[in-house]
């Protein structure tokens, strides 16, 4: 029997027992919302993911950091005829049937290959293989299916690999959605000074937020209108106008009293839009979604502050914000059913197949440049990868896997500099978004910063310097993004060749 025992989260003010579980006979952690053991690398942009607050972050990996937690190569599975893994999803697939062979997938097109490869038989019509229930602790290239019985009568249903980022990528569980805020932030009444917050938002800070179809006057008048439904919107609002004035605060005791406001609208922000999140509808999808864009945009501002006399940052803190970009944009996908027909936050169709294609791509050879990107920008792509190999920056076990996000970044740099696809703003977004949504990128290139790789922080640096700079140049609030991005990536590289090789490729001082 599969025993689990709770890690001690369950302490926890933001809940987050209730959405982890340690499963100490395999040394797994699951999360139970996301239905998929985390690898322990991840844990950090996990919790991220799910909006933790970074203080309550902290203590958890600490917490996290004391549980045995082998790599996922290493981790056991349970015998065929163990009962389900609760919190996992069950799966309808096919197991082979030759002697000792345990070899389970999702697809006959996998047991063919399987079959040719690991049997020999070439011959489709010769294999072997019975259908199974099955479960998978982890995702991505760490997949790896097993056979379970399952209760009597249960459900299953057939789920591809592709949609496991459909499955509430970042949503909450109940457990964490509680009312009130965390302890030490309390959110602030709605008072005089919460009305000229709101003055500045109409004023300035909300005329840099639109994208594609939206207009500045759904920012500032729309949005405003569903804020006064929707408190945890109008938080979200008073938020991003209060980070966005101490920003641009000179007085040190004056930015430091916007910053507090800001985190006590943060605060109420938060607590509302975790249980909005939780069950979204036609009626509050819309400032579900820009509560999203807006509380992304203030963890992005106040780093970008801190930054500005604090210069110890980590790779992992620019992964969480890859992560919450990534986090934000899944939601936006997710919710597009929910949205009221006429809502800007809906994606054209065009769009929406544009930003698929992107994020599937997984190619080994070079696109070809279809006159959509300019020379200089198409010179650095086609030489990216031999570039690193000259000064010494490529191992020869990566060669493969940055070579496919190189041409993964060429195609979605066609998109972003294609014209005619951009009529509405869209091109650039979905270059952006679509490259860090390919598994490719989740699943290989991250990994590979965390382990402060000089290839892969390269990588990082030219989608930087071609892509979300180009977006940088639009919005008031990200001024500075890149160069952060740049900069922590440089000074945690630690490499004397690979600052060199930024420095040349994209001239900057």
């Amino acid at each position: 029997m599969t025993r689990t025992t709770k890690p001690p989260l369950e302490s926890s003010p933001t809940g987050v027992g209730g959405l982890l579980t340690y499963l100490p006979n395999y040394g797994v952690v699951i999360c139970k919302e996301c239905q998929f053991a985390i690898q322990p690398s991840a844990f950090s942009s996990h919790l991220q993911n799910h909006h933790i607050l970074r203080s309550k972050r902290r203590c958890i990996l600490d917490q996290l950091s004391s549980l045995r937690l082998p790599p996922p190569e290493r981790v056991g599975v349970p015998a065929s005829d163990s009962r389900r893994i609760a919190d996992l999803p069950v799966l309808s697939g096919i197991r082979c049937s030759a002697a000792k062979c345990a070899y389970a997938c999702t697809s006959i097109k996998r047991m063919c290959q399987h079959w040719s490869e690991v049997h020999h038989e070439p011959n489709s019509k010769a294999i072997k293989y019975r259908e199974a229930r099955l479960q998978t602790f982890f995702r991505g290239n760490k997949i790896r299916y097993f056979e379970v019985e399952g209760p009597r009568g249960l459900q299953c249903w057939i789920q591809k690999e592709s949609q496991s980022a459909t499955k509430k990528p970042g949503l909450l569980s109940p457990a964490d959605s509680a009312d009130e805020a965390p302890d030490e932030i309390q959110a602030p009444p709605l008072d005089y000074q919460s009305l000229l917050y709101m003055h500045h938002y109409t004023r300035h800070s909300g005329f840099f937020l639109n994208r594609g179809n939206e207009s500045t006057t759904f920012w500032v008048d729309t949005i405003v209108f569903e804020a006064h439904k929707h408190p945890f919107l109008m938080y979200s609002l008073l938020c991003i106008s209060a980070i966005d004035k101490a920003r641009k605060a000179t007085d040190l005791a004056e930015r430091r009293n916007h910053l507090q406001a800001s985190g006590s609208y943060c605060a109420g922000a938060i607590s509302g839009y975790r249980a909005a999140v939780i069950r979204p509808t036609r009626e509050n999808s819309t400032a579900i979604l820009a509560c999203s864009r807006l509380l992304g945009q203030q963890e992005a501002v106040r780093d970008l502050i801190k930054f500005e006399t604090n210069h110890d940052f980590t790779i992992e803190d620019i992964i969480e914000h890859l992560v919450l970009l990534r986090g934000c944009t899944d939601l936006m996908i997710q919710l597009q059913p929910t949205l009221p027909p006429d809502s800007p936050f809906r994606l054209p169709d065009q769009v929406a197949v544009g930003l698929r294609r992107i994020e599937e791509n997984d190619n080994t050879n070079m696109p070809l440049n279809p006159g959509r990107i300019p020379a200089d920008i198409w010179l650095i792509l086609s030489t990216l990868e031999g570039r690193l190999k000259t000064a010494g920056l490529l191992l020869e076990k990566e060669v493969l896997m940055i070579r496919r996000v190189i041409n993964l970044l060429a195609y979605a740099a066609s998109y972003a500099y294609d014209t005619k696809e951009d009529e509405f703003g869209w091109a650039g977004w979905n270059a952006t978004e679509g490259w860090l949504r390919s598994p490719i990128v989740s699943d290989e290139l991250l990994p590979a910063m965390r382990e402060v790789r000089p290839a892969a922080l390269m990588v990082f640096v030219s989608w930087v310097m071609l892509l979300l700079r180009r977006m940088e140049k639009a919005y008031d609030w990200m001024t500075g993004l890149s160069a952060w991005f740049v900069q922590v990536a440089i000074k945690v590289g630690q490499s004397t060749e690979m600052e060199i090789l930024a420095r040349d490729i994209f001239m900057f001082d």
